[in-house]
């Protein structure tokens, strides 16, 4: 039985995640030189992919169902790997290495995503800590003699009124 659809949807999967990792490369570069305009682009290209993502997945599985049904496995496991027992040898080895790259194409992202977050991080603690340098702390804003009791008008029978005034 031929999976020639379903090969050709794998192969479109591994070119829009390898499509996702230059732009998660190229976030890189505009986080570092804090260019939000290119950020902000690399963000919209990221969410216009992951949307096609989201399609090429309804695909796959509405032809992966499809070919278990001209199988006539109807309790077969709706995976690729559950088509792979019945498949000739070529298309097997085709869709085996489709997905180790997809999986590998997977991997890369997830940590180039990850030290994406870190950088990130990074740049909000320096943002915080120039804020911080920037605005003085209320405690520091009232000058008072150290040696200088705080005297409380009342503690001392005086009143908040000069009566002589």
């Amino acid at each position: 039985m031929s999976a020639k659809s379903v090969i050709e949807t794998l192969a479109a999967f591994v070119k829009l995640h390898r499509e996702l990792n230059e732009i998660a490369n190229q976030k890189v570069a505009a986080i570092k030189s804090n260019d939000m305009s290119a950020l902000e682009e690399l963000v919209r290209l990221e969410t216009a992919k992951l949307h096609q993502l989201q399609l090429k997945e309804k695909q796959r599985g509405m032809e992966v169902a499809a070919f278990f049904d001209k199988i006539g496995a109807k309790d077969a496991d709706l995976t690729i790997s559950g088509m792979l027992p019945y498949l000739e040898e070529k298309e097997r080895e085709l869709l085996e290495k489709l997905q180790r790259t997809l999986v590998q194409e997977v991997d890369a992202l997830k940590k180039q995503n990850e030290t994406n977050q870190q950088l990130i991080e990074e740049s909000l603690r320096f943002v915080n800590m120039s804020l911080d340098l920037l605005l003085p702390d209320p405690e520091d804003v009232y000058y008072q003699r150290p040696q200088q009791k705080e005297r409380h008008a009342y503690e001392e029978g005086y009143s908040i009124f000069d009566s002589k005034a």
